[in-house]
């Protein structure tokens, strides 16, 4: 695959949908910028990953030298145990949750529908997939096997959400290149990710999920109201290959990833932000992604030299990846003891057409090294200069002002990657 090649996917009736340039039949103030969102999210690639990778094999490939293999599986003993430490390690940390208000089973009454009401409401998933393969988890064909780990270049995930331009959601995490993460892609074709940074708005989550009403026209999250969030992120990684025996393998899953995190009051910035940054600290939680996944195989590819011999070889590796956002709260007993005064000022019904036009493409930007996979969301009455103002676009050129460049998120507060300014 060549890596200039800029490759883009969109729906076309739903784009057309997104960008019609017909004008909005509300009063213009029915616009809102908070109600355009767009998630983006991003397969980082880098070279110096296979340096690494080298450094670590020619070191056991040393000690598997016939004065020194005894060395070299007492050290594959003691370096396993330390994976599986580190393992269990970041999941009893990440196994920690905030603690949710039950709902109890409801009379019949209003209170009763108010209680279906706000129970619907406490939950929010969205899954974000790219639409199609990546080819390149390794920087170059091998001579050696389906799971030879040189020239691996796949180098983790980002994810940013933002309403308009302003940051939602960011989380960016890397391949783990500790020492025991290496040896565990070495000796067990299994890698590890590190997370590096995680940014999220609780006043522009997608809590309460009232799907009635335009973002602008709910109620924002109130830890008054709601007592704490509970912010879950799940990767998960397929591949699709051919072997040696001409055996198809079709969209397997390789492993999965997740991040649990507890979102309350006392963990939220000055700013209105909570924040985690890798090796801060200034962190007020403790944040770890956990999970791992094989290393994606090679297809078997085959080459002939300029003497017309064959030869066995094996692919650049294909894969596939989906990220699932889910946020779920619960409420406060001074909120469920005051449900009269919500349900009367709830409004009755939405004064912006709900009917959602969305856009989805994926594109290879060459700046960042990275496939970035956009979906973006917007009342279908808003026209393609709305959504573009929205987004922080000068023109339908696409010059950015606050949002992306290069496909790379900026101002995170620190840590790799970042977030854009207005956050």
């Amino acid at each position: 695959m060549k890596k200039t090649l800029i490759f883009t996917l969109t729906l076309m009736s739903v784009a057309t949908a997104l960008f019609a340039q017909k004008p909005s039949k509300g009063n213009p103030t029915d616009f809102h910028p908070t109600n355009v969102e767009k998630f983006d999210l991003k397969v980082q690639t880098s070279g110096s990953i296979a340096q690494k990778i080298a450094k670590a094999w020619e070191q056991q490939s040393d000690a598997l030298a016939s004065d020194n293999r005894g060395a070299f599986f007492d050290g594959l003993f003691a370096v396993s145990k330390g994976a599986a430490f580190g393992v269990l390690g970041q999941g009893g940390s990440a196994a920690v949750s905030a603690t949710f208000a039950t709902l109890t089973a409801a009379v019949k009454s209003k209170k009763a529908e108010w209680r279906k009401v706000v129970q619907k409401e406490s939950s929010y998933k969205k899954k974000l997939f790219m639409l199609e393969n990546i080819d390149d988890f390794y920087s170059n064909v091998s001579n050696a096997g389906a799971l030879d780990p040189s020239g691996l270049s796949f180098n983790g995930f980002a994810c940013l959400q933002q309403r308009g331009t302003d940051t939602v959601l960011y989380v960016s995490c890397s391949l783990d290149t500790s020492e025991v993460a290496l040896s565990r892609i070495i000796r067990h074709s299994k890698f590890q990710l590190h997370l590096d940074t995680l940014v999220f708005n609780p006043t522009l989550c997608n809590l309460p999920n009232d799907s009635a009403r335009c973002f602008s026209e709910r109620k924002p999250f109130s830890f008054a109201d709601r007592k704490s969030i509970s912010l879950g992120l799940d990767i998960e990684i397929t591949s699709s290959w051919i072997n040696q025996a001409i055996q198809m393998f079709d969209n397997v899953q390789l492993g999965r990833f997740s991040v649990s995190v507890p979102i309350i009051e006392s963990s939220i910035g000055t700013d209105g932000k909570f924040r985690y940054i890798s090796g801060a600290d200034s962190n007020a939680v403790d944040c770890h992604i956990t999970g791992d996944c094989f290393i994606v195989p090679r297809s078997y590819i085959g080459v002939r030299d300029e003497q017309g011999v064959y030869h066995d070889a094996w692919g650049t590796g294909q894969y596939r990846a989906s990220m699932t956002i889910t946020e779920t709260c619960g409420i406060t007993k001074e909120f469920e003891k005051n449900w009269k005064a919500d349900w009367k000022c709830r409004p009755k019904r939405s004064t912006i057409g709900q009917d959602m036009a969305r856009s989805l493409k994926q594109v290879w930007n060459q700046n960042s090294k990275s496939w970035i996979c956009s979906l973006t969301e917007a009342p279908i009455a808003y026209t393609k200069q709305q959504i573009i103002s929205a987004l922080g676009f000068a023109d339908q050129t696409g010059s950015p002002q606050g949002g992306q460049q290069n496909g790379a998120p900026t101002g995170a507060g620190g840590g790799k990657g970042g977030a854009p300014k207005k956050q």
